[in-house]
Order: structure tokens, then sequence, then C-alpha cells
């Protein structure tokens, strides 16, 4: 297994904060699933969890390249998975390129304090 690409972002959380309240469920229908929603709005910082999402689908848009081919944010998705944690599931055209990229495995990290928070993906054929 050899990394094909990396990607990174760091967020201020008073961002995230900002266009929620800015423009509440249209924001947030547009970037993150019914099930990302889901999870984060149970969650008592749920700023942080939405912007730790949100700092993971930008590390996966520039690890794959794909900010101007057509990838929803929705195509992108973080799933919570109780006893392995955070991983990265792709859909629509997202998943078709990472098909023709030969990518096999995504691996994400994701961090953050009280103001920030901070995805790290990497790319694996």
């Amino acid at each position: 297994m050899a990394i094909v690409a990396v990607g990174t972002e760091i967020v201020q959380c008073a961002r995230i904060a900002q266009m929620i309240q800015q423009h509440g469920e249209q924001f947030l229908e547009r970037v993150f699933t019914a099930a990302e929603i889901d999870h984060c709005a149970q969650r008592p910082d749920a700023t942080g969890h939405f912007s730790r999402r949100w700092a993971a689908k930008q590390a996966v848009f520039k690890a794959l390249r794909c900010h101007r081919r057509g990838v929803s944010w929705t195509d992108i998705e973080i799933a919570t998975h109780p006893s392995e944690g955070p991983s990265i599931e792709l859909h629509g055209i997202a998943a078709e390129l990472a098909e023709e990229a030969e990518i096999d495995a995504i691996h994400l990290s994701l961090g953050g304090c009280r103001t920030q928070a901070i995805a790290y993906v990497v790319l694996c054929d």
C-alpha cells in the first residue's frame, strides 16, 4: 500500500458557528448528510463536531483534487463507528474519482480544541 495523496485542513470553529447561525438548515443540508447532522446535533459540542467534519471534507477535496469536478459536499461523508471512530465514505462523483485513481484506503485523523478543528487525510492505493 502506497500513499497516493494527502490533504489537511484547519478551520476556526467560530467560522462554522457563524455559517450555521447565518444560514441554518440550508448550510447544514448543503454540507452534511442527514446522518452527520444527526450525529453532530446530539453532541454537547455540536459546533466542534460540525467543524471537524467540515475540515475532514475539505481535506478530502484537497487530496482528491476535486474542487471543480462536480463533487458535492455530501458526496464525502464522515461516518461514525462507535468501535472504530470516524471514517470517510465516498459517494457519487467523489467515489468515481477515487475508483479512477485506484484508491483502496482512506485514512482520517481528526483533532481540535475549543477554537479550532483540524483534519488530516491520507489516500492509499
